[in-house]
């Protein structure tokens, strides 16, 4: 297990690869203030994607999304962000996103399972049709 910083120059490009790779894994989100105890803000939703927010081709706040049907809170948004990380496996597989804002409070976002590419046929549960 390491953690990873991205530049802020790939946080685009990054942020949508991962969103593509992760669609729909159950997903917890907290937050950490230096001298506070975490917030969880999501525990075990499916997410649908961790998108920039850009304004003159700078990245001004990142937005995790979960899936419609999934309960949680429409969309958590880190205002300001300076610094993205990524926490992978021995193997690479991402499995958790760092996302510290300008008043240093991180934003941590965690899967349930860190399953490898190999196990995974393309098609996350709630993205089947419904019958």
């Amino acid at each position: 297990m390491s953690v990873r910083d991205i530049s802020a120059a790939e946080w685009p490009g990054f942020l949508e690869e991962f969103s593509r790779g992760h669609r729909a894994w159950l997903t917890t989100v907290d937050r950490v203030h230096p001298g506070s105890l975490a917030k969880v803000d999501a525990v075990e939703r499916p997410l649908r994607s961790v998108t920039p927010d850009i304004s003159a081709r700078r990245v001004v706040g990142i937005e995790i999304r979960f899936q419609a049907d999934s309960h949680a809170r429409d969309v958590i948004r880190i205002e300001a962000p300076t610094r993205l990380r990524v926490d992978e496996t021995a193997e690479g597989t991402a499995q958790g996103l760092e996302i510290q804002d300008e008043d240093g409070e991180c934003t941590r976002i965690r899967f349930r399972a860190t399953p490898t590419t190999d196990m995974l046929d393309g098609i996350a549960p709630g993205e089947l049709p419904r019958t």
